[in-house]
């Protein structure tokens, strides 16, 4: 796809390629960088490794890039558009005892999406012309792949942005607000992450009514956080992994499996013989029942 802007400059769209993930990174940067200036409440991780997140998202399946060329510079890329489809129907072969669990949690018929991750242009190339080359191109594959609607997220200082997508057909069916909230602990948390980010639980819910769990002693129920050998919390790509808690159908109903004593029981980590703990080829630990753990929030 190509677009004359004047007699001098002819712009290019064309879908990315691995061979491109260098050069999108430096634009996805430039990004985020305008992302955390327009938003307060963001902040970009000192060591966020671009070039590997752009690697994974074209790798990914039904992600797709496109980039916008000026053939007249070096590099060439001055712009990128980033979009993932999914389906929100559950999967073909989701297990018949979360079928029901599914459908529960998902009033709304389900939508095949597609999520536009992020659009980048270099400031000198923005015009509407070239947001429309991208744009088109994007909307191309939707309309190949049968997505039924698309979702972006745009702040609230990209006015010229709303115009557009506003003239683009584009509806808003909400406004999304934010309040950063300055917490006072009493004292730190007793876990932080290797990048000293305070880890919070992840608190159990009812498998039937979705509500909060609580232990005998009154205290909120929440997830352990897996530890490695050393001791060090076990992370993967910066996200704590926590044990999931071991579940048994009874008259059935899908409950929380508890043993004689009342404890609510949460699956355990594989081990091979030197008590090491296994991984998926993905990095994430295997599980097995069951550990029995009762936590609460301090």
């Amino acid at each position: 796809m190509r677009f004359n802007v004047s007699k001098e400059i002819s712009y290019t769209c064309r879908l990315a390629t691995l061979e491109d993930a260098a050069e999108i990174a430096l634009l996805w940067a430039k990004f985020a960088h305008e992302r955390e200036m327009a938003d307060p409440a963001l902040s970009i991780k000192s060591d966020f490794n671009f070039q590997a997140y752009i690697v994974q998202q074209l790798k990914r399946p039904l992600s797709y890039g496109w980039v916008l060329e000026d053939a007249q510079k070096t590099p060439s890329i001055v712009g990128c558009l980033l979009v993932y489809c999914y389906d929100e129907a559950p999967p073909p072969n989701l297990p018949l005892e979360w079928q029901s669990e599914h459908k529960l949690n998902n009033p709304f018929k389900p939508r095949r999406v597609g999520s536009v991750l992020g659009l980048y242009i270099e400031p000198e190339y923005r015009n509407p012309q070239t947001i429309q080359l991208l744009t088109d191109a994007a909307l191309d594959k939707a309309y190949e792949m049968k997505v039924s609607h698309l979702d972006i997220l745009v702040s609230a200082q990209q006015t010229g942005m709303q115009a557009f997508l506003n003239r683009s057909g584009f509806t808003k069916p909400a406004v999304q607000y934010t309040r950063e909230l300055a917490i006072i602990d009493e004292g730190e948390l007793p876990m932080k992450t290797l990048e000293g980010l305070p880890i919070y639980a992840n608190p159990v819910r009812h498998p039937q009514t979705q509500d909060w769990v609580f232990d005998r002693q009154g205290n909120l129920l929440v997830c352990p956080v897996v530890k490695d050998d050393t001791g060090q919390v076990l992370e993967l790509q910066g996200i704590p992994q926590f044990y999931p808690p071991d579940y048994e159908w009874v008259n059935g109903e899908l409950r929380l499996k508890q043993d004689e004593q009342g404890n609510y029981v949460f699956c355990d980590v594989e081990r091979d013989r030197e008590g090491t703990i296994v991984l998926s080829p993905d990095g994430f630990p295997l599980f097995k029942p069951a550990k029995v753990i009762s936590m609460a929030v301090n």
